[in-house]
């Protein structure tokens, strides 16, 4: 059985799983709420041996405006993690340009997330640009298996994806994860501007970057720039959407392996999310991930269909 079911109820991971946290879209918490980002990135470090967690991931718009102080504050609540649990940050539309306008590719990022810090880790795989933490990939080892984690940048040029490629065919026993912030739209289908143009809404091609002499790529043009010719990827992750800011399709590829694709954003909810997050427990059987969307503020597991699931692999 390959695709995605129900689960049953909320358990503890046994010694033998491993998960991965995403804490999704945290711009609404830097910019009014950074207390919740803080209580995140502690229940990350107090819950770490509970549930083996290898690696956090966040998916875009860490500042929702591009601002020193939300920056600052993003730098201080991911620092608790420094050292202790290793992470990858992928940068939105609200992590470029003035006041977080993506009129172009700037972004203070790399002032308070230099590529130094990251350099330590003995995870870190590299960057698409020297100093520049816009492109990186990430590399961990979790119950005897390889794993790769590739972050883009918001609507990644096509230079980007050329990398991508590269690091993958580098990487061919590892099990790939592509993280970037718009890729999967609301109603469970990829980002398409060629077809479906504004009937989704905020597709980086409808944003002022396009307008500029740099290259875009939604979520189907990765999927066939990218996505689709590695048998070894098997997910990605996003944010960017709101509506409910859910999203979840399975796809297969060129080469047969099916693709698990993931939106997942809380921002619209109550204090920019509740400091809701999502872990993905992997089971040793090597044929499920459990997923978990949990509040630290609200003390509470969330058991709606579309937050409480097993993906099957």
């Amino acid at each position: 059985m390959i695709g995605r079911s129900a689960t049953n109820p909320i358990r503890n991971a046994d010694t033998q799983s491993w998960s991965l946290v995403i804490l999704p879209d945290t711009q609404v918490y830097t910019s009014q709420y950074p207390g919740l980002l803080h209580l995140q990135t502690q229940w990350v470090l107090e819950n770490k041996d509970r549930y083996n967690i290898v690696y956090v991931l966040q998916n875009g718009d860490v500042t929702n405006n591009n601002l020193e102080v939300q920056w600052q504050r993003a730098s201080q609540a991911f620092a608790r993690l420094d050292g202790k649990v290793p992470y990858a940050i992928s940068l939105g539309n609200h992590d470029f340009g003035p006041n977080g306008s993506t009129k172009d590719r700037t972004t203070l990022a790399n002032e308070h997330f230099p590529m130094s810090r990251f350099e330590k880790w003995a995870t870190f795989g590299g960057a698409m640009e020297t100093g520049k933490m816009d492109n990186t990939f990430h590399r961990f080892n979790a119950a005897g298996r390889d794993y790769l984690i590739l972050c883009f940048e918001f609507g990644p040029r096509n230079e980007v994806l050329e990398w991508a490629n590269q690091i993958i065919e580098k990487h061919p026993a590892h099990q790939i994860i592509i993280m970037t912030h718009a890729y999967l739209y609301s109603d469970s289908t990829r980002y398409d501007w060629k077809t479906k143009n504004t009937e989704q809404k905020w597709n980086p091609h409808a944003y002022p970057i396009a307008d500029t002499d740099t290259t875009i790529n939604d979520g189907q043009e990765m999927w066939d720039k990218l996505v689709k010719r590695h048998p070894n990827i098997f997910m990605t992750v996003n944010g960017h959407v709101l509506n409910d800011g859910l999203g979840f399709l399975d796809s297969a590829a060129d080469v047969g392996n099916t693709v698990h694709q993931m939106l997942v954003n809380y921002q619209m909810l109550p204090e920019g999310g509740g400091a809701r997050l999502r872990i993905l427990t992997f089971h040793p059987d090597d044929k499920t991930i459990e997923v978990k969307d949990y509040s630290p503020l609200y003390e509470k597991f969330f058991t709606e269909p579309d937050n409480q699931f097993v993906i099957h692999i």
